[in-house]
């Protein structure tokens, strides 16, 4: 067994007590959700020890349909309103555990909606009924009523309306008296038959009783065999699992409990001739009546999450079905180990610190669903800072190159007011560029924008313009000019000073080196003839000086 349940003994809300008579042998049929989530039983709305429950007037003492789910979780509060009464409710079914159909002593097939105490009764013969189940998109009831002896169809489909034919199984006794059938498994044996093609039934007889086994051949039920019973195992609840072409059935009589397989398939007499010995007696003062395989939970679906991306610390809501008893959530294989179940239909979590992008799964009792698509991590973006630049002025042409951090992708550099029309990236840590002939208003602070956010420069960059820089450092020569392959700096005081050689244009042709006194400048080989302009810069001066290439 799975568990142990506990029904109810006392009202709690909008759920009922659930009671048996304790002494109607056709009591407490058990049946399994066709879609397997879910156990239903019926039973009386009365205090354990009330006798007369069977008896009884449904005005006094209410008929009750219980739903036990997978997790355990039992709701009685379906009542069959005034149906059964003065007899025996005895078995219930469900496609979903949204609606009922019900049978007991005299009311026939009773339909109504979950939670709801109005049924609607679908046949009007026969109403004395042992069983019912839903197989292969149809409702079935075993019956040992005249006319309707053995296993019967109700209307055609799931019907939910009165005036509904109920038609004896072609092949079964139907009027003719013979077995005693009870509870009943359909199963789908043979690609060559369409639909359910097997069915076994319990017949608890205590001569010739047993279960029996029928198949559907060219149309009609046929009688296989009967794995026997006897006047001690007089077989009422049974319930079944297929796998491939065998059958695992379980099976009740009053007293005992057992397990079995048939593995004969399709139009073959059953593997056993006589029930095993059962696997578990009832205690005493007890007894066992219906029997059903435990309910699975239902499979979780992932429909969506919002949001699709984010970073650490990004609240995540998962939005699907079949969420209750999640016990694991994975992103991208990883545990997350912090999520809350809202309800069935949504789970929440925060994107932890350790998290990479992936795909999110969410495991249930009844199994682990994975998202179609994957959640993306977003690694935040630092804010870019300024620690320096060199050189701190200069004119047109000249290069600077700003130090920090956090510079990749920058968007935009700026000087002052001046938008830097073209830039280097170097890397995170470095980006380079060269003062433009339109630099008029290039002074100030030096800007950088990157997705991250924007750096300011705490110092300032100063211009300095051609007009200013050629009267700068008086006494500065050059000479030869015009030159061919080089040219002698003269400098007007001491002092380190470097030299750098631009075009018109601003553009750089000789990179900036160290002057000695009176030592030759050579012009870089293959310089064209024209003018340029010759950046000297000596301590804290800038000067440029117009030069002819010959």
């Amino acid at each position: 067994m799975v568990q142990t349940i506990a029904l109810p003994t006392s009202v709690s809300g909008t759920n009922r007590i659930l009671t048996a008579s304790g002494n109607n042998s056709y009591e407490l049929g058990m049946t399994r959700s066709a879609d397997g989530r879910y156990l239903v039983l019926t039973g009386y709305s009365a205090a354990p020890g009330t006798t007369g429950v069977a008896a009884s007037a449904a005005t006094d003492i209410t008929r009750v349909i219980a739903l036990i789910a997978a997790d355990g979780t039992v709701d009685t509060s379906t009542s069959t309103g005034t149906a059964f009464s003065g007899s025996s409710i005895r078995t219930a079914a469900t496609v979903n555990g949204t609606s009922f159909y019900s049978v007991g002593g005299n009311s026939g097939v009773q339909y109504q909606a979950f939670g709801s105490a109005m049924t609607t009764q679908l046949n009007t013969a026969p109403i004395n009924i042992r069983s019912i189940n839903v197989a292969n998109g149809g409702l079935y009831i075993s019956t040992n009523s005249a006319a309707y002896f053995g296993l019967n169809q109700v209307g055609n489909g799931l019907a939910t309306t009165g005036g509904q034919a109920v038609t004896v199984l072609p092949g079964f006794p139907g009027a003719t008296a013979g077995s005693s059938p009870n509870g009943f498994y359909f199963a789908d044996l043979s690609d060559a038959v369409p639909g359910v093609d097997v069915v076994y039934v319990a017949d608890d007889r205590s001569t010739s009783g047993g279960i029996q086994k029928w198949s559907l051949v060219a149309g009609s039920w046929v009688l296989n065999g009967t794995i026997a019973g006897s006047a001690s195992t007089a077989v009422r609840g049974l319930n079944g699992l297929t796998r491939g072409t065998a059958v695992a059935l379980a099976a009740t009589s009053a007293n005992g409990l057992f397990s079995l397989t048939d593995n004969t398939g399709y139009n073959a007499a059953p593997t056993l001739i006589a029930l095993p010995t059962a696997i578990a007696g009832a205690r005493a003062n007890t007894a066992f009546r219906g029997m059903a395989f435990a309910p699975m939970a239902a499979s979780p679906t992932i429909a969506s999450f919002t949001p699709g991306s984010g970073p650490v610390g990004t609240t995540v809501t998962v939005t699907g079905a079949n969420f209750s008893g999640a016990s694991v959530l994975l992103m991208n294989g990883v545990g997350v180990s912090a999520f809350t179940v809202i309800d069935a239909a949504t789970i929440t979590f925060t994107v932890p610190a350790d998290a990479t992008s992936g795909l999110l799964a969410v495991t249930t009792p009844g199994g682990t669903a994975t998202s179609a698509s994957p959640f993306a991590v977003m690694v935040p973006v630092v804010a870019p800072t300024i620690a320096s630049f060199t050189p701190t002025a200069g004119g047109p042409g000249t290069t600077v190159t700003i130090t920090g951090t956090n510079f990749t992708g920058a968007t935009a550099v700026s000087i002052g007011s001046l938008a830097v029309p073209a830039y280097t990236v170097v890397s995170a840590t470095t980006i380079t560029l060269v003062l433009p002939s339109s630099a008029a208003n290039a002074s100030g602070p030096l800007t950088v924008v990157t997705p991250g956010g924007t750096a300011t420069s705490t110092a300032s960059f100063n211009l300095t313009l051609a007009a200013v820089a050629s009267q700068a450092l008086p006494g500065l020569a050059l000479f030869p000019n015009p030159a061919i392959d080089y040219v002698v700096v003269k400098l007007p005081k001491a002092g380190a000073a470097t030299a750098a050689l631009r075009d018109l244009m601003g553009r750089l042709v000789l990179a900036p080196v160290a002057l000695g006194p009176q030592q030759p400048l050579y012009l870089p080989a293959g310089l064209g003839p024209g003018v340029y302009l010759l950046e000297v810069r000596q301590g804290s001066e800038t000067a440029v000086r117009r030069l002819v290439k010959q």
